[in-house]
């Protein structure tokens, strides 16, 4: 009787979980974000990345795919989602190398400077969301999210489960290919218009250091690890922002331009360049007031730029193949122009 019951429970239990995966999709945000990640960690199992960009909206809206193809023939994808916080990074490497074989990962340094020991619950949900069930996921949101949140990303549905009243047959038919074209990059078209209030601050001229907040470290020098152990080469980055962007916030570092020296220390002691457009402004003749969509990220004609620049310096540092002349790769000049036309149409420079 009892064992009777008992297989029945697991039946049922089973059956609702099957249940639940069928449905949870059609719950979920559709949003930008979901549409690469599917594209790009699953949907496109078959490519060779010569290079991952990985991180916040900093790197989402800060090298742009499209142009490192369209310059160099370097392929490449723009993982990074808004709100990504370092240790999210991190995980999203590792679903990266199950899938892909990739020769140089660029992350994006910003995230270092958080001191909240979880990210934003909504913005983690842009990585987490999108990840496959698989044992990297599960431990993603053990280390990743805070206790009590944890049962609502193992399920999504707890925390869409009101938005029945406001789904579509986009999201019971939804496509992701029609984001693939753009690599992952999304920038905005605001121009700032103001002065970098930290414009005087050179991080070449600090000479003193504060601690990379604990958490930090630690998913640091796990990413190091992780390109060591898959003989990745990996590369920090900090796209141009203005170091008081995240104003009166306890989530951040208050001081920035120190906490960034010491990164720097930590990519010397480990022979990992650390490039720091804040300190470049005025060798890559960065217009602030335009080029920037807001205080902290680059507009889409500031991200070419610095994406120029960066590709210049891959050209020169690593030997990367260049793809263009290889037919295999026509549907990357067929992307190319079709991303400039969705930027620039109606955004002319």
């Amino acid at each position: 009787m009892i064992k009777k019951a008992v297989i029945k429970g697991v039946v049922f239990i089973t059956f609702l979980l099957i249940i639940i995966n069928i449905i949870t999709p059609a719950f979920i945000l559709k949003t930008s974000h979901r549409g690469k990640l599917i594209e790009g960690l699953y949907n496109h199992t078959g490519n060779s990345y010569d290079v991952v960009l990985m991180g916040g909206s900093h790197m989402n809206g800060g090298i742009d795919p499209n142009v490192l193809w369209h310059n160099y023939g370097i392929t490449s994808f723009n993982y990074a989602t808004g709100g990504q916080s370092i240790d999210v990074t991190y995980y999203m490497l590792k679903e990266i190398l199950k899938k892909h074989k990739v020769s140089i990962a660029v992350v994006d340094a910003y995230y270092l400077a958080r001191t909240a020991e979880y990210g934003d619950k909504g913005y983690i949900s842009n990585a987490v969301d999108n990840m496959k069930f698989s044992i990297n996921k599960l431990e993603t949101i053990q280390n990743c999210i805070p206790f009590e949140d944890r049962l609502s990303y193992l399920l999504p549905i707890l925390k869409y489960h009101n938005r029945w009243k406001e789904l579509t047959k986009k999201d019971f038919n939804y496509s992701s290919d029609e984001n693939y074209y753009a690599k992952g990059f999304e920038a905005g078209t605001n121009r700032y218009g103001k002065n970098n209030s930290t414009e005087n601050v050179k991080l070449k001229k600090i000479y003193s250091t504060v601690a990379l907040p604990p958490k930090s470290l630690i998913y640091l020098n796990k990413i190091i690890k992780l390109c060591k152990d898959n003989n990745l080469k990996l590369i920090l980055l900090n796209t141009p922002f203005d170091y008081n962007s995240e104003g009166n916030s306890n989530d951040w570092s208050k001081q920035q331009p120190q906490l960034f020296k010491k990164v720097s220390e930590i990519a010397n002691q480990n022979n990992i360049p650390f490039i720091n457009y804040n300190d470049m402004l005025d060798e890559i003749k960065f217009d602030f007031k335009n080029e920037m969509n807001n205080s902290g990220h680059v507009n889409i004609w500031g991200a070419s730029k610095v994406t120029m620049d960066f590709g210049d310096y891959l050209k020169k540092n690593y030997n990367l193949e260049n793809h263009r002349k290889d037919v295999m790769y026509k549907q990357w000049d067929i992307d190319y122009k079709y991303s400039q036309v969705k930027k620039y149409v109606n955004n002319k420079s």
